[in-house]
Order: C-alpha cells, then sequence, then structure tokens
C-alpha cells in the first residue's frame, strides 16, 4: 500500500493543529464568548471557532473523505454561513475540546489509512475545489482552511494582550 503521500497530508495537518491547540491554549476561558470588533465588525467568537473546526473537521474529514457520521449534536450549529446570534444552547467548552480531539484522532486514521490511489477518488460531499473533486483537494482544503481561523484566533489574543511567544 502506498500512502506517502496520506502520510505527508496527514504530517501537515498535525503540524496546523498543533498551532491550533497552542493559540487556543493562550486564550482564557472567560475571553471564549467574547464579543470582538474590528472597525465596527462583529468578528465571530473564539467559542464560534472552535466549535466551526470541529464541525469543518467532520464534515471534510470524517464524511467528506471516510464517508462516516458521528453522533454530535450541536455540530450543524456551527457549520460554514451559520448564525451564531440564532444558537440557543451551546454545548460546554470542555465537550467542544473533547470533540476537537475525538474527531481529529479518528480523521488522522482515515487520512493515514488512505493510499495514494484512494486520495484521487472523488470525495463524498461532491465538492469542487481548485477544479477537482478528489479526496486529495478536499483535504488541501482542510489544512488550508483552519490556519483562516487561527488567524482570526490571534487577532482575538492581541486584542486580549496575549503575547504569543
Amino acid at each position: 500500500m502506498n500512502n506517502n503521500t496520506a502520510n505527508t497530508l496527514a504530517d501537515a495537518f498535525e503540524s496546523v493543529r498543533n498551532l491550533t491547540k497552542f493559540y487556543f491554549s493562550k486564550l482564557d476561558d472567560k475571553h471564549y464568548h467574547d464579543e470582538n470588533n474590528i472597525n465596527g465588525f462583529k468578528t465571530n467568537s473564539a467559542f464560534w471557532l472552535l466549535a466551526h473546526l470541529v464541525w469543518t473537521e467532520h464534515s471534510l474529514i470524517i464524511y467528506g473523505i471516510g464517508n462516516r457520521e458521528m453522533e454530535i449534536p450541536w455540530l450543524d450549529k456551527y457549520s460554514f454561513g451559520s448564525n451564531p446570534e440564532l444558537i440557543e444552547s451551546e454545548p460546554s467548552i470542555e465537550e467542544v475540546r473533547d470533540k476537537l480531539e475525538n474527531v481529529h484522532i479518528i480523521a488522522m486514521e482515515i487520512i493515514r489509512n488512505l493510499t495514494d490511489e484512494q486520495l484521487e477518488e472523488d470525495n463524498h460531499l461532491g465538492a469542487t475545489f481548485g477544479s477537482s473533486k478528489s479526496k486529495k483537494s478536499l483535504l488541501m482544503h482542510a489544512i488550508r482552511h483552519e490556519p483562516m481561523h487561527v488567524g482570526q484566533l490571534s487577532l482575538i489574543l492581541k486584542s486580549k494582550g496575549v503575547k504569543l511567544t
């Protein structure tokens, strides 16, 4: 089984996730739900970003590549395009952190077990990235998506005076 490409992409995703965990470790729990404004534009809270990353990895990797689903009742509240102001009840920060870890473990298992040939198969979402519907293009999108939200978290941390060194 040749899965060199899958393992390289999994390593890249692990590197991204380690950075994500580092940034979230710098945020005090009392600031997870803070409203953040940049020049009058209201941004998502750190809590929403955390839950959204669970939704993203589950949707793109667990389902989109692995064709599996996990039972996470609140997941779709944090989907792309969802409105945080319409969320009536939220899970605890601890639950979201646990799900982030659980989803990631399963996602890494799925990725590391893909052959190079399977990476070229169409993804289960039917989503196109860069004119390709391959599982590989979906995985590469997942890898580049997460750091965008880490950038948002970085701004939140800086606005709180948190040093990132």
